[in-house]
């Protein structure tokens, strides 16, 4: 039987790596973005033609393969994603008060800041921190076995 404070920890922890996953693909997205207006603004050389003896000739067709490459293994971290949020959405449901479930809801599912969030609810952030706290022992308390075996998934 675990302590009300490892169950906080172990729900902490099972939100932050959903939360860190969904930034992490943020990043990935807008990194490959980058990479896809870079391959727009390239300039052709119109100097007189190099003889080449060795490697590809198509430098522009190998980096869109290589890109559409990071763009699939980004689409299946976003396939895990969706698996993971909808798990926890499904998990959330167990916790009988619905302002402790909304406000987990915003946080880790739609992933809205603090201040968004207590816009929203009408609430200070003090008391909205004060709900999360609430919100993941509750979260805790009706989860304990799942969380138990989530403690040492690797995304």
């Amino acid at each position: 039987m675990m302590t009300e404070k490892e169950l906080y920890q172990q729900t902490k922890n099972y939100f932050t790596k959903i939360r860190n996953t969904d930034r992490l693909i943020e990043r990935l997205t807008d990194t490959v973005n980058t990479l896809r207006s870079s391959l727009t603004s390239v300039h052709c050389d119109w100097r007189a033609d190099k003889v080449q003896t060795s490697g590809s000739q198509d430098i522009l067709g190998d980096t869109v393969v290589k890109l559409v490459s990071f763009e699939e293994d980004i689409y299946a971290r976003i396939d895990k994603l969706v698996t993971m949020k909808q798990e926890a959405f499904g998990k959330i449901g167990n916790i009988p008060d619905l302002n402790q479930q909304n406000v987990l809801v915003g946080r880790y599912i739609q992933t809205k800041k603090w201040d968004e969030l207590s816009e929203e609810f009408g609430y200070t952030q003090q008391w909205l921190f004060e709900l999360h706290g609430r919100a993941l022992l509750a979260f805790g308390r009706e989860n304990a076995e799942f969380l138990e075996s989530q403690k040492n998934s690797v995304f």
